[in-house]
């Protein structure tokens, strides 16, 4: 972890995001230098709202985080990254970004590796899509809408 890290914000559902299509519930974390996606069970929100209300605070809007508050959300997700898939951006060649086009139907993310893996974080809902969309600012120039 380096100490300019900054938390720009993430995600996890039970119901409208998997990875990979393995299992429903998937999270997706995003820092100014790194990316993190979880499985089933990943849920990072509870704990960095535990970092947030700690301080008396109720929201957890990465503009309004303290930098020890900051600091504490990267430092956890750091810590978790064994059981987490942390990904920096020159891992990163390209994001592919699709809305899901209907009510039955989904959209994604497709994380291509410059090593040649790809991953994928299957998005069953319009209102993630635009959320995730808006993390992708740590990384714009990979990101492909399509």
């Amino acid at each position: 972890m380096e100490e300019s890290e900054r938390y720009l914000g993430g995600m996890y559902s039970s119901m409208q995001l998997a990875l990979n299509k393995w299992k429903v519930g998937a999270g997706i974390y995003v820092t100014d230098k790194r990316l993190v996606l979880t499985g089933f069970g990943g849920d990072m929100d509870v704990t960095f709202k535990k970092i947030v209300t700690g301080s008396g605070r109720k929201d957890l809007v990465p503009a309004n985080l303290t930098p020890e508050q900051n600091q504490a959300i990267v430092k956890e997700l750091s810590a978790q990254s064994p059981q987490l898939m942390s990904l920096r951006k020159d891992q990163i060649s390209l994001l592919e970004m699709k809305p899901p086009p209907g009510m039955f139907r989904t959209g994604h993310l497709k994380i291509d590796l410059t090593s040649g893996e790809s991953f994928q974080l299957i998005i069953a809902k319009k209102k993630e899509y635009e959320y995730i969309l808006s993390l992708q600012s740590f990384n714009p120039q990979v990101l492909q809408q399509v």
